[in-house]
């Protein structure tokens, strides 16, 4: 008796043993550059708060873990938490290289969807399975220059929302050297002091056109995920856009992001789209500057901007992978996505995932927050795991549209007849 009472005693003390044992989990990520700090700083207090659980991160280039990772889980070593960007989660999702969460487990976890604005949360879903949590956001905002506004009758405080509004603040604001704006008899288009608004060539320049797009009721795919932004709505939308430059004259033809930039920097335009990681550069030149949500230019379908994310996701792993490290990672998941860890990640340039952090006093006298009331009207390129084979031809289109090479119908229509040639192609990929 005494002899199995020590037995079971031994076992007993081995099981509790094995229960308290730490679980170590792999965590790795893109953030490299001054925004590293601060997730460092993170996962130093979310182990220093949970003495059972150690997360061990890894910093990495982006483009690195694009290629590894499919190698990783092939092989039965993939990381144990993984942040995927909104332009690659779609696609390593139909890859089968990503684990879907489960509503059980969010539930258990206590992450509540509901929370986070619905089409950042969305970015990460698919085929109607949550994949990843999103806890950095970055959107296509509007700068604007208040003394330019007032200086020609307008109200630096009510930026425009819709097309009109936004058409007439670009023509009053479009000034030749004589001091006559684009509406006004005598106006010299080739003479000019200020422009109205920025448009540009590159892949930043375009989505503003893939904002206008949405907001006028189209979208990039349709509903078998092949390339639509050639629909009536997407060239109506398109066209708008491109007759700021040839026909209204309120915007700079034949420019490039560097250019406008640098004007706008000089108080040269007055408004200029593009995405709110400009921020600091206008805060440091202290302009009187405002930040506002991008107006309606497309049409009157719904409120729409670009956007970009990160999200935590778990990488599929092998069949004996441990409940207790899944179990383990969604805590730390869940944790990282609370309101304080958002709040604190807003430090690196980020915006709000959810509308609590959002609200808070913080922002209360920061120019970004212009942009707060239409958070949940922010869209990324996702949903389809060929978004670049999207994206480029897009892109390329707007340019030729852009740059009068090409009337808009025919760029969207032969970005279309390239996105979907492409798209015909990576569909292999993912049978």
């Amino acid at each position: 008796m005494k002899r199995f009472a020590l037995t079971l005693s031994f076992a007993l003390l081995a099981a509790t043993s094995a229960s308290a044992q730490k679980v170590s989990l792999t965590f790795l990520h893109g953030f490299t550059g001054p925004d590293r700090p601060v997730m460092e700083g993170l996962v130093k207090k979310f182990n220093d708060a949970h003495p059972n659980i150690e997360v061990k991160a890894q910093a990495q280039p982006w483009g690195t873990t694009w290629q590894q990772l499919p190698a990783l889980v092939a092989s039965g070593r993939a990381p144990d938490v993984v942040v995927i960007n909104e332009d690659q989660i779609t696609g390593f999702v139909a890859r089968g290289a990503v684990s879907p969460l489960s509503a059980a487990e969010l539930k258990t976890a206590g992450i509540d969807k509901a929370k986070f604005f619905g089409p950042l949360f969305k970015t990460a879903d698919y085929k109607g399975k949550s994949y990843g949590i999103p806890i950095s956001s970055v959107a296509y905002a509007m700068f604007y220059n208040k003394d330019l506004m007032k200086k020609v009758g307008l109200d630096p405080n009510k930026p425009p929302r819709t097309r009109a509004e936004f058409l007439k603040a670009a023509q009053l604001c479009t000034v030749d050297k004589n001091g006559k704006n684009s509406t006004q008899a005598g106006f010299d288009p080739k003479n000019l002091d200020t422009w109205g608004v920025s448009l540009y060539n590159n892949w930043v320049g375009a989505r503003a056109a893939y904002a206008a797009i949405l907001q006028n009721g189209g979208s990039m795919v349709n509903s078998a995920q092949n390339a639509s932004f050639n629909s009536p709505q997407a060239i109506s939308a398109v066209q708008f856009m491109v007759d700021l430059v040839q026909k209204q004259k309120v915007a700079r033809p034949n420019s490039t992001e560097e250019a406008e930039l640098a004007a706008f920097s000089q108080g040269k335009v007055c408004m200029f789209p593009s995405g709110q990681w400009y921020l600091d550069r206008f805060e440091t030149q202290k302009m009187n500057f405002g930040v506002t949500f991008m107006p309606r230019v497309g049409g009157t379908a719904r409120d729409a901007a670009w956007g970009g994310s990160s999200h935590l996701t778990l990488p599929k792993q092998p069949a004996n992978y441990s409940a207790d490290k899944r179990k383990a990672a969604l805590d730390f998941m869940a944790w990282m996505a609370l309101p304080e860890q958002n709040l604190a990640w807003t430090a690196t340039g980020s915006l709000p995932t959810q509308a609590a952090v959002a609200k808070n006093p913080k922002f209360d006298s920061s120019a970004i927050s212009g942009i707060f009331d239409r958070l949940g009207s922010v869209y990324a390129t996702s949903g389809f795991p060929w978004v670049g084979q999207v994206m480029g031809p897009f892109d390329a289109a707007w340019e030729a549209a852009y740059l009068g090479k090409k009337t808009v119908t025919q760029a969207l229509n032969d970005g279309v007849a390239e996105s979907n040639k492409q798209i015909e192609q990576a569909r292999k990929n993912f049978n």
